[in-house]
């Protein structure tokens, strides 16, 4: 098996649940690319974890190219010594990465890569959809999790090409109080990155607290735009209403306190949080972004869809909840038989 890191990401949440699962009774070895022993997840004892070092921090083209065929070459030559039956690989550039290692390896039987976001919004994507174009044919399975996204991989088999969705802990608190007063309390879960629209969600927030509308909002995750986030929340006179709470291996816990979950994500592939959300019976907020929580949330069934990146339509969705406030309860129902 193979990842980048196992940092707390969704990818890296669902490779330690099957590395766990498969080394019950097979012999499991996870590759990545990190230099730390760290897991955020918690992997079983049985599962052998070699960390390679391979992580790279530059904008030069020139080095990104060398490190890539050092990865290729490293990679092959720890698959030639442990000689596996089964390959599976979560992201698409150790996705490519791994297929590249793999094409003269005999003893690989099955060879199984996941691609988890939107591929149109890859860094550098034309380079990567060249290689997947090239590569990809070469894996026996391409495991995507929205059916939708299939339209990015015409140029393979039908066959190839299996729908997986996310699965849910069975750890999750339950929702069981539905009952708001007057003080909203919203939660919203995932890397502090562009990707997250962290920006819209300020923004239709800086119009509850103009409203004198009374709320709390606590942000859990961390990443590269922490500082941009806080000094927003600044400008916005948010510092009372928005706390950003890092990461929390026990947030499974933490959803049935709140009253409202919002995903404001500019794009997705399948969010981990918004299922663990809807799982705890949380009404829900999401934008209608590319791709999955148009499959995921039934609009006006188990939650609300607003235009993507349009901080003003969140608002007004924030706004119909807090005036039908009904709605709590009857999308927080619905969410758990979703």
């Amino acid at each position: 098996m193979a990842i980048s890191t196992m940092s707390s990401g969704g990818a890296e949440r669902n490779a330690c649940l099957l590395a766990n699962h498969f080394s019950k009774k097979n012999d499991v070895l996870i590759l990545t690319l990190q230099k730390t022993k760290k897991s955020f997840y918690k992997i079983n004892r049985k599962v052998d974890v070699i960390n390679l070092n391979l992580l790279q921090n530059t904008n030069n083209f020139f080095f990104k190219f060398l490190n890539f065929i050092k990865r290729i070459y490293v990679i092959s030559v720890h698959l030639k010594k442990q000689k596996p039956d089964i390959l599976i690989s979560f992201l698409e550039t150790t996705n490519i990465t791994l297929i590249i290692s793999s094409l003269f390896i005999g003893s690989i039987k099955l060879k199984i890569v996941s691609d988890r976001n939107n591929p149109k919004k890859s860094e550098r994507s034309a380079i990567i959809s060249v290689f997947k174009f090239l590569f990809y044919r070469y894996a026996d399975y391409i495991v995507l999790q929205t059916k939708k996204i299939k339209e990015n991989y015409l140029f393979l088999k039908k066959a190839k090409i299996k729908i997986i969705q996310n699965t849910i802990s069975d750890k999750i608190k339950l929702k069981n109080n539905y009952k708001y007063k007057k003080n909203l309390k919203i939660i919203s879960v995932g890397r502090l990155e562009p990707q997250k629209g962290y920006d819209v969600l300020l923004k239709s927030l800086s119009i509850l607290r103009y409203q004198n509308q009374k709320f709390l909002c606590d942000i859990f995750g961390i990443g590269s735009e922490k500082k941009k986030i806080s000094i927003l929340i600044k400008k916005l006179g948010l510092e009372k209403n928005v706390k950003l709470k890092g990461v929390n291996k026990k947030i499974l816990n933490y959803y049935k306190n709140y009253h409202l979950y919002i995903l404001s994500s500019r794009f997705e592939g399948y969010p981990n949080s918004l299922l663990e959300a809807l799982a705890a019976g949380l009404p829900s907020i999401s934008s209608d972004c590319d791709y999955g929580p148009r499959e995921i949330i039934n609009n006006n069934f188990n939650g609300l869809l607003f235009k993507n990146e349009n901080h003003l339509d969140l608002h007004k969705k924030i706004k119909y909840l807090l005036k039908n406030k009904n709605k709590f309860n009857y999308f927080g129902k619905n969410s758990k038989i979703k």
